[in-house]
């Protein structure tokens, strides 16, 4: 994932280690949508309570490679089937992992030898680990050790990830000048240690970055913290084994197992999910069943959070979200309340469709570089955001694509009530924003709301 900012005729582009190193994980995410066989039959969730089948599909790809079989299934993914075994995917694992790199068979299957490293130093696996730790220590293999340091999450890691940057901060070579961009490597770091910090709660980790007043921030906290436990991870205190393996699968980049665990009905989802880091205002949402292997899908664990406490009664959660909107980023705040449903959500909405389109428009503007939503302007057929299609994620995610404030609320609106007053398409008129007001007025205390579907999100 990279970003880009501006500095008059300039552009510098921020890398993570992530982009430049794990390109191997970038075509997993690719080839993982394809449907060629029965995803049921390759695939295995915490829904299935069933790790061992999950371990048994890890081996049916060692044996689908070693055959060099043709018709290999492009529908794999080994970092969910990873995920959900846990570490009873070690033994399996390993044997993967033992090819050589540059020669294992078949050529679709090199991808996943490096895969299989990463998987087995999240699982402990020390030899795997120290592969990492020597990984680190050479220049041209530093950036591919990062993003997967960066992927295991532990303490070990946030430290390499800490060290790495304060030694670096002033590095020349951590800037490469392409004359009309350029790339930044330092950014990419703090993605990095920004991504365990999403996933993990990490007491007293500085939101800081690389200027010398950064720099100082970061080695304050590795003196006073260093050689003490620093990342906690939430599935180690859920004993339930079908709530603990969705909060492992957070843990691996997995977002949409945080709205799994709020939909589980377990007693104690709410506490679990509060267990997370706390979700920050304007958060986004993610409910994108993909890949775990970008920065947008980390970021999304907050979002997700919030939604799924404010779906379990959380009144502050819920406050949060309807406080977003009129501001930058008040479409992700209508996704969220469309996600919700019910009284309370609607009646948000109807509310909002009192601050004009030019505040919502100004606010995003300014903050566009912050957002992954920064559309304006055209029209898209209406649809609720919880239809998902693999091959289309991300028209999927937002709902308002392309969609004025007004437009977006009128659409939304029409498909959270039975009987709306105007259908999705109509028209953001004033005499139809109008309407939708006294129609609310006049049928809030009696009106049928649009149930969502019932989805597991794995």
């Amino acid at each position: 994932m990279a970003d880009w900012t501006t500095n008059g005729t300039h552009r510098t582009r921020h890398f993570g280690s992530r982009d430049i190193g794990v390109w191997i994980r970038t075509a997993i995410a690719a080839i993982a949508a394809i449907p060629i066989v029965p995803a049921l039959a390759l695939s295995q969730t915490c829904e299935h309570d069933n790790p061992l089948h999950a371990v048994a599909l890890i081996g049916r790809l060692q044996s689908y490679c070693e055959d060099n079989n043709a018709s290999y299934p492009y529908t794999f993914d080994l970092y969910a089937l990873a995920s959900v075994a846990g570490k009873d995917a070690i033994p399996a694992l390993r044997k993967i992992a033992a090819w050589p790199l540059d020669t294992a068979p078949g050529n679709r299957c090199q991808q996943w030898v490096a895969a299989s490293r990463d998987m087995l130093a999240k699982l402990g696996d020390e030899s795997s680990r120290s592969l990492l730790d020597a990984q680190l220590g050479k220049s041209e293999t530093a950036h591919n050790a990062l993003a997967s340091l960066s992927f295991v999450g532990d303490d070990r890691a946030l430290l390499a990830l800490i060290h790495y940057l304060v030694d670096h901060a002033e590095d020349p070579a951590m800037v490469q000048d392409f004359g009309d961009y350029s790339v930044d490597s330092r950014e990419g770091f703090l993605q990095e240690i920004d991504s365990i910090r999403r996933r993990r709660l990490v007491p007293g980790l500085p939101i800081a970055d690389y200027s010398p007043g950064g720099v100082a921030q970061w080695k304050d906290y590795l003196a006073k913290f260093e050689g003490q436990k620093l990342t906690f991870p939430v599935y180690l205190n859920v004993s339930d084994p079908y709530l603990q393996c969705l909060a492992r699968r957070v843990e691996w980049g997995y977002p949409d197992a945080i709205l799994a665990i709020a939909a589980s009905g377990n007693n104690s989802a709410a506490s679990i999910l509060r267990q997370f880091p706390s979700p920050t205002q304007n958060a986004l949402m993610g409910f994108a069943q993909s890949s775990p292997f970008s920065n947008r899908h980390w970021s999304l664990i907050q979002g997700n959070v919030q939604v799924a406490l404010a779906q379990l009664g959380d009144q502050e959660m819920f406050d949060r979200i309807v406080s977003e909107l009129g501001g930058a980023f008040a479409y992700e705040s209508v996704r969220k309340l469309e996600f919700l449903g019910g009284k309370p959500a609607v009646a948000a909405l109807v509310n909002a469709l009192s601050v004009p389109d030019e505040v919502v428009e100004k606010a995003r503007s300014k903050a566009c570089g912050q957002s992954i939503y920064c559309y304006g302007g055209g029209e898209i057929p209406w649809k609720p955001i919880w239809t998902v299609t693999p091959m289309a994620v991300e028209i999927d995610r937002e709902t308002c694509l392309k969609v004025r404030y007004h437009a977006c609320l009128i659409g939304v609106l029409a498909l959270m009530v039975k009987n709306p007053p105007l259908p999705s398409t109509a028209p953001a008129t004033p005499e139809n924003i109008q309407k939708w007001k006294d129609w609310w007025t006049g049928n809030k205390d009696h009106a049928v709301f649009v149930q969502r579907p019932v989805q597991s999100f794995e």
